[in-house]
């Protein structure tokens, strides 16, 4: 039902207000902006390869381009956004990064259903707590001479086998196994450990239920989402491929692969620790002696891979400990409030703003297309660069993550940065794109039906962002 930064160093003002250049991000690619209206494409059988350019390859974008004219600019959407079924609500809301006007509105400012371009504020949120360079930490302690205890610190990104260079597996259980093992060795040497060991999993860091009750069972049983934990293997996957089926419990299943591992490396000789084969759930306490960790990729590095694959696990673990981080507990109520309270503190748009979870997987969740677009525009003229960053992360058009079959036409093929959202009766495209004429808009459509249809009408919302792209419109 749903769906992995290249760094430019350089960002220049645009206008007085000081908007980053950094948004020539979005030409990830040189293509050929196109002209007039947009017309429909036939998709290639196999999408082109896009490949990165160098950011020398690139203009600037230029600080005198003109803005779209609103009358313009509104005709040509409201043509687009009009071609629904009456009996289905299309909303939009059309923000200039420069000026941060709002150049196109269509019930801009009204709450709708934003399905997974939620997770844009979830990445803000997550980022301004956490910072982009943070990594999250498994480790083992020694509780006494007789217990081991497997703590997850929030990464369920972990992998089954070595550390990896991907960022689902950066953090290898087998590397974690083979650490412990070398110091258990030592400490059964000195004496100060016996020939029988048991394994707990501590997995408390995070508290209440593991799944949210607003969430429909068929998006547990069709492996959109998984019981949420704080730590799992390959975001609660079976295995790392990407359509792998979800576990039904996610640590459990993590600590089960660690201890097959930790048995490896313990050995079979005589004298060979023995682990026991039951794994019990328990917390390690105060006074626990630290054997091994293992770190997960960066939290940039992974709000990269939950926006382009559109991971709801991933999004719904940040949650929790974006709300950890702030003091409050790391359970969902709580998750979606510290979200919501960081994306008003922020001084984002947020009048309307309601959450439920931090996913967009929850129906109830009411986000305005203003709020999703403002949100953009806030983080690619944030003077920090670790939100400057989210337009570098969100899925390339015609390239990379949920977009690489999308917008693959040559004037929006490798320009149109946006985050897609799916749900039965429920579409949604939230973005960064250029105009022809050099200037940065952002921008966020959603489409509600009543017709069972999952994704209804994203040809209209990719219509609507192709006019954009193409459009001077003056």
């Amino acid at each position: 039902m749903k769906r992995a930064r290249p760094r430019w160093g350089t960002w220049l003002l645009v206008l007085a207000i000081g908007v980053a250049l950094g948004l020539a991000a979005l030409f990830l690619v040189p293509v050929v902006a196109g002209t007039g209206t947009p017309k429909a494409v036939e998709p290639a059988a196999v999408p082109p390869v896009v490949s990165q350019a160098r950011p020398t390859a690139l203009p600037p974008l230029d600080p005198g381009a003109p803005q779209p004219e609103t009358g313009v600019l509104g005709a040509g959407l409201d043509k687009i956004l009009s071609s629904v079924e009456p009996d289905s609500t299309v909303s939009g809301s059309v923000i200039d990064i420069a000026t941060g006007a709002e150049v196109y509105s269509r019930s801009g400012a009204q709450a709708g259903i934003p399905a997974s371009s939620l997770k844009v504020l979830t990445a803000i949120a997550a980022t301004d707590v956490l910072g982009e360079d943070h990594r999250f930490t498994t480790k083992v302690l020694l509780k006494d001479p007789q217990t081991l205890v497997l703590v997850g610190g929030g990464d369920v990104l972990l992998g089954s086998g070595k550390d990896s260079t991907a960022v689902s597996g950066r953090a290898g259980l087998e590397t974690l196994a083979a650490q412990a093992a070398k110091e258990i060795l030592k400490e059964q040497a000195a004496g100060r450990l016996g020939p029988d060991l048991s394994l707990e999993l501590d997995d408390s860091l995070f508290t209440g239920p593991g799944l949210n009750p607003a969430w429909d069972n068929s998006l547990v049983t069709t492996n959109n989402i998984s019981v949420v934990a704080p730590l799992a293997l390959y975001g609660a996957r079976a295995d790392a491929g990407p359509k792998a089926p979800r576990v039904k419990d996610p640590a459990m299943a993590a600590a089960t692969s660690f201890a097959k591992s930790l048995r490896t490396a313990l050995g079979n000789g005589a004298d060979a620790p023995r682990l026991a084969a039951d794994i019990a759930r328990g917390q390690a306490g105060e006074g626990a002696t630290e054997l091994a960790s293992v770190a997960s990729a960066p939290l940039g590095e992974q709000i990269r891979f939950m926006l382009e694959v559109s991971d709801n696990y991933v999004a719904e673990t940040l949650g929790r400990l974006t709300a950890i981080a702030q003091g409050s507990p790391g359970d969902y109520q709580h998750g979606a409030q510290a979200v919501k309270e960081k994306i008003a503190e922020l001084g984002i748009h947020s009048e309307a703003l309601e959450l439920i979870d931090t996913s967009g997987l929850a129906d109830g969740n009411r986000v305005s297309p203003q709020t999703l677009a403002d949100a953009l525009k806030f983080a690619a003229t944030s003077n920090h660069a670790s939100l400057r960053d989210l337009s570098y992360q969100l899925p390339l058009a015609g390239a990379t993550g949920t977009l690489g079959a999308r917008l693959n036409a040559a004037n929006t093929r490798g320009i149109v940065r946006a985050k897609t959202g799916s749900l039965v009766d429920v579409s949604s495209l939230t973005g960064i794109t250029v105009t022809k004429d050099g200037r940065a808009l952002a921008f966020s459509f959603m489409v509600h039906s009543h017709n069972g249809e999952l994704a209804p009408h994203k040809d209209t919302l990719d219509a609507a962002a192709t006019y954009l792209t193409g459009c001077g419109c003056r």
